[in-house]
């Protein structure tokens, strides 16, 4: 090793502790041997000393013990004299029995050992003590010969460990450290992202592999995979570079101070922003959403995204108002997902949507579900809501409420006589004039027709609504004029309360009903109160829930199938279940008696499993007999989707009858989306785990809103056959069906029109591309057999069977 190596090889970190570490072992080593052999030598000298005081012992003690008996002074001393001539011993002296004392030499104050001999004479045959011979040995002598041998064995020991310690680590250095400081600067100077050739260590190639040989091999290795997972990572970025510019949701980046980190050209372009530095840095809270939905300022330190990134959690916002560079704002639906950069929060991305459009629709839809186009009155739905609400507010509050039913007369005559538009001004006219008669917190709708309803809240005693009701009535004395005649109308009124006559809804919707028609029934153009004499319908109700309950068990139903028809084709691709109660005389009972009744009772569940059952079994057997493409439809309740053991009901129904579970199309009504929303969604997602198929029936005349429509997993919608009766006559319900079809076909959901009865009507609903319908104008429902006879056994192009076009019931 020159000397530039040697020099180099104390900058080795690695050595030096490692000849650190051999010094301090051998001088350990040394240390403890040393001191053995030490304690050797003392032990060898002790012994010696020992065998000096034995000898001393043998030699002297008889001449002195007969010496003391002589007491010959002389004699005795010349021999302490002699022992004090032995190495060492620097202390001799005897004593009688009287303490008389002799000594040579004197006590000293360095280590010594000093030892006593008995002198025992024996005299006569008897053995006296005459004295005690004392002898002291010093030891001083043999504790500096003790540190001559430490310092030579010392001296000699660490020559040799600092001997075999440089040897050591000038080996180490030349066979391990010096490779090691190579391949570190070789990793510290080396560009992963450039290719560049193996390493290699500066040295003679070894005759097998060794473990450095081993780790150039994994250094190499590391190297290409580094170099490929740099590779990767840029054609990933690029990937979602390219992505983030493709796409057309607005997508950006904020660390967790809320400033801007990065923004996708979608962004850009909602907020009215040219280059992506004008957000970059900036807070963007501060830009794009300073205030509530209400206009109300919104402090940054209640910004929802920056505190669900702080909190590292996940946040949605279905409406927030977002602002562009101009100044004119936008309703937004946005989403925040927080980033992470090796474990730690960094930030977070946010993705939103301009939702202007689908606000406009959903008032738009909104209008037409729950308001009287003709009118712009509450229509039947927001009547209902209203009319609950009013019940709800009272029951809380202990106060009465009035209901009003209201009818015109003579309307039929004006409507044949002047015709329709005559019959819209009459109608116009006489809302304005009811609402001017009500208060502001009373409610004023149109149900449909000529029928009117009207709510009074805290209606205090009969004789106030009386008031009421006369001055209702007062507000048809005066002529409406239409194109230029005076036409004069009526109207009878009938009048139930809450909770006198009863605390239900639909209930005080009946008797209120009951009243007018006692109310036409006396000449019109008055009211009347509901009286308990007409509850005969109660016990109707009460005798049919026996009845019903008997059914169950003695399987009085059958099933009735209604073919749902391709519009385009006019040829069934499925039917709907529809359930008929055979009464023990043979006369079918249709299900709008019924049904309502058993969902009250709960008696909607076994039925609805009979049902299930049965219409799959059926189906099974249309499949066996040629037709594996037929659909089964069957109606759902409220009770029985909110029944535990629903979902397992229906996947025993599809096993049992075998049938596909593509084949099976449960319907459900508007109004179960808004109950127990997410028990629904759960049990919803169940079902299509299933491979069932969803639809909602009577589309557009339940609550539902779009952000429902979009969040359940719905695959198709069922306009209700209120739109589809009056759909070639009147302008307002073609809107209404236009609108859902356009609605569906927006959100790729097929769409189906329940109560087709003519031909106009089916003409209409396929200009506006309505997928399927269903109705009289097809067929009537009819039994199973009559379905495979009249429908299923005949060849596809024949006509459909031929029927009767009535006022469909199903």
């Amino acid at each position: 090793m020159n000397r530039s190596s040697f020099a180099h090889s104390l900058k080795s970190p690695l050595a030096r502790r490692l000849i650190i570490a051999m010094v301090l072992f051998s001088a350990s080593v040394t240390l403890l041997t040393t001191g053995f052999q030490l304690y050797q030598a003392f032990q060898r000298n002790m012994a010696g000393v020992e065998a000096q005081f034995q000898q001393i012992e043998a030699v002297h003690l008889p001449s002195l013990t007969q010496s003391m008996w002589a007491v010959n002074n002389q004699e005795v001393k010349l021999q302490l004299e002699g022992i004090m001539r032995a190495p060492n011993v620097v202390y001799a002296a005897v004593s009688d029995r009287n303490e008389y004392l002799m000594e040579a030499g004197r006590r000293i104050d360095g280590r010594m050992i000093q030892r006593r001999h008995g002198m025992k004479y024996t005299h006569l045959g008897q053995s006296r003590e005459i004295g005690t011979l004392t002898v002291a040995i010093s030891l001083d002598n043999i504790y500096a010969q003790l540190r001559r041998d430490a310092t030579r064995l010392l001296l000699n020991n660490a020559l040799h460990t600092f001997l075999v310690a440089l040897f050591i680590f000038a080996l180490f250095y030349r066979l391990i450290a010096r490779h090691l400081a190579a391949v570190a600067e070789h990793l510290r100077n080396a560009d992963p992202a450039t290719h560049a050739t193996s390493f290699t260590l500066a040295r003679a190639p070894a005759a097998r592999p060794d473990e450095l040989d081993m780790l150039v091999n994994s250094v190499n290795e590391m190297q290409d995979k580094t170099r490929a997972a740099l590779g990767a990572l840029k054609d990933s970025k690029a990937h979602v570079r390219l992505v983030l510019d493709s796409t057309s949701e607005a997508i950006f980046g904020t660390d967790t101070q809320g400033m801007c980190t990065f923004a996708n050209p979608a962004c850009l372009r909602m907020l009215g922003y040219t280059h992506e530095n004008e957000l970059i840095g900036k807070r963007i809270h501060d830009l794009i959403h300073h205030t509530y939905p209400d206009g109300r300022p919104y402090p940054a330190e209640e910004c929802a995204v920056r505190l669900a990134t702080l909190a590292g959690r996940e946040h949605h916002c279905s409406e927030e108002v977002h602002w562009r560079a101009d100044g004119t704002s936008f309703p937004a639906e946005y989403w925040s997902h927080p980033m992470y950069k090796d474990g730690v929060l960094v930030g977070s991305v946010v993705a939103f949507n301009d939702i202007t459009q689908r606000k406009q629709t959903e008032e738009a839809l909104h209008q037409l579900a729950y308001y009287d186009s003709l009118t712009c009155l509450p229509n039947r739905q927001l009547f209902n809501d209203r009319l609950d609400q009013a019940l709800g507010d009272a029951k809380r509050r202990h106060r009465l409420v009035a209901l009003m039913l209201l009818d015109l007369d003579r309307f039929k005559v004006v409507n044949d006589t002047m015709g329709h538009e005559a019959g819209d001004v009459l109608l116009k006219e006489i809302s304005e004039r009811l609402e001017n008669s009500t208060r502001a917190n009373d409610t004023v709708a149109r149900l449909g027709g000529d029928e009117f309803a009207l709510i009074f809240t805290d209606a205090g005693e009969s004789k106030h609504i009386a008031q009421l009701a006369q001055k209702v009535l007062s507000q048809f004395e005066a002529p409406v004029m239409i194109e230029g005649r005076e036409v004069f109308s009526g109207a009878s009124i009938g009048i139930a309360f809450y909770p006198s006559d009863t605390d239900n809804a639909e209930a005080l919707l009946k008797f209120a009903d009951s009243a007018m028609y006692h109310a036409k029934e006396l000449g019109r153009n008055n009211y009347q109160f509901y009286s308990h004499e007409m509850t005969a319908s109660a016990n109707q109700r009460l005798q049919m829930e026996t009845d019903l309950r008997r059914a169950i068990n003695r399987n009085e139903f059958v099933l009735h199938y209604q073919p749902l028809v391709d519009a385009r084709t006019n040829q069934p691709t499925g039917m709907e279940a529809l359930i008929r109660w055979r009464d023990p005389s043979g006369q079918l009972i249709p299900p709008l008696q019924f049904i309502p009744l058993a969902e009250d009772t709960g008696l909607i569940v076994p039925i609805g499993k009979w049902v299930l059952e049965t219409a799959c079994a059926q189906l099974r057997q249309w499949h066996d007999a040629g037709h594996p493409a037929l659909t089964l439809s069957v109606n759902v309740a409220t009770r029985q989707l909110r029944d535990e053991t629903f979902v397992e009901t229906v996947r025993q129904a599809i096993q049992t009858s075998g049938i596909p579970h593509r084949s099976l199309e449960l319907e459900i009504t508007e109004s179960i989306l808004l109950e127990n929303s997410e028990d629904t969604l759960g049990t919803l997602n169940a079902l299509k785990q299933l491979g069932v198929t969803l639809a909602i029936d009577d589309f557009g005349t339940g609550y539902s809103s779009l952000s429902y429509l979009k969040r359940f997993p719905i695959d198709r919608v069922k306009i209700d056959r209120s739109f589809v009766r009056d759909l070639a006559s009147d302008s307002d319900d073609l809107a209404i069906v236009r609108a859902i079809i356009a609605l569906a076909h927006a959100m790729q959901l097929t769409v189906i029109a329940e109560g087709v009865e003519t031909e106009a009507q089916l003409a209409l609903l396929q200009s506006e591309e309505c997928h399927d319908y269903q109705g009289y104008f097809f067929a009537r429902p009819m039994d199973a057999e009559s379905v495979y006879q009249n429908l299923l056994s005949r060849q596809p192009d024949l006509p459909a069977v031929e029927v009767k076009h009535t006022q469909q019931h199903d």
